[in-house]
């Protein structure tokens, strides 16, 4: 009878997390509609929670609604674009989520990752990511997600844990070098923006892709800010990185999972360059 009853809790719970996640696809895909045909500043913009990050490339790392809106007001530059989701998934308290897909303006198509709470009944932006979308004829096809999730874990909703999970993430980077921090860090299901047309998805995929990396050059970041659900088994971390041999300064966002064991792994990751300090 006891096993019965946790088989039925567990479908349970299974659909719930398929509904929110329809769901929070469905509020991605209104989002991008509403930018496309209103601009950022009338469609995106007010999608913003109020310490919303927007990582816009060559831009600073942005934090507050306020300052984000008032550079895309000052910033012509910034394409209105159109975007389309390739994956979703949700806390197991349905209140934070995350979602990843291509940008496309015109004949450019780039990758976004969006961090996002639920307030009040509607999901909203916590961090929005970006890159420089490049020229991609429509024979490229974006490729769609073929890996499966891992079970989600329930833990306190701290999120100075995510903070010092990233900052040991930056700590093994800085002492062992990067492919041996992402190979570490990354879970199973892991998704990258990487450099080419694609993401790279999965662990040993993120890892080749420091295959190249210039010998002796240093990946240092550290986390600015975190946001966590409050069932504590998924969140995401903001923050500054840079390679100081090579003079180059990035900025990301990292969305985490909390593994069966009570650690933290990274689930989805992408940034793009900031201007010199």
């Amino acid at each position: 009878m006891h096993r019965l009853l946790l088989a039925v809790i567990v479908v349970t719970a299974s659909a719930d997390r398929a509904s929110d996640r329809e769901a929070l696809l469905a509020a991605d895909r209104a989002l991008s509609g509403k930018t496309a045909s209103l601009g950022v500043l009338q469609g995106f913009a007010p999608a913003l929670l109020d310490g919303a990050a927007y990582l816009y490339p060559g831009a600073p790392l942005l934090r507050g609604a306020g300052h984000i809106r008032t550079f895309l007001q000052g910033n012509d530059s910034v394409p209105t674009l159109r975007w389309s989701a390739a994956f979703a998934d949700v806390s197991i308290d349905g209140q934070l989520g995350y979602t990843y897909g291509w940008t496309r303006s015109g004949a450019t198509r780039g990758k976004y990752l969006a961090c996002w709470r639920k307030t009040d009944g509607r999901w909203r932006i916590a961090a929005y990511a970006m890159n420089r979308p490049l020229p991609v004829t429509d024979s490229v096809t974006p490729a769609m997600r073929t890996g499966g999730l891992s079970a989600p874990a329930r833990g306190r909703a701290d999120p100075g844990e995510l903070m010092r999970a990233d900052s040991a993430f930056a700590a093994l980077s800085r002492a062992q070098g990067a492919k041996a921090a992402f190979l570490a860090f990354a879970a199973e299901e892991a998704m990258s923006f990487g450099g080419g047309t694609q993401f790279s998805e999965g662990r040993e995929a993120i890892g080749a892709g420091f295959d190249g990396f210039p010998a002796g050059a240093v990946l240092s970041w550290w986390p600015l800010g975190a946001e966590i659900a409050q069932s504590g088994d998924l969140g995401c971390t903001i923050g500054e990185a840079t390679i100081e041999s090579l003079h180059h300064y990035s900025k990301y966002l990292t969305v985490w999972k909390r593994q069966q064991d009570g650690s933290w792994k990274f689930v989805a990751d992408g940034g793009n360059v900031r201007p010199q300090p």
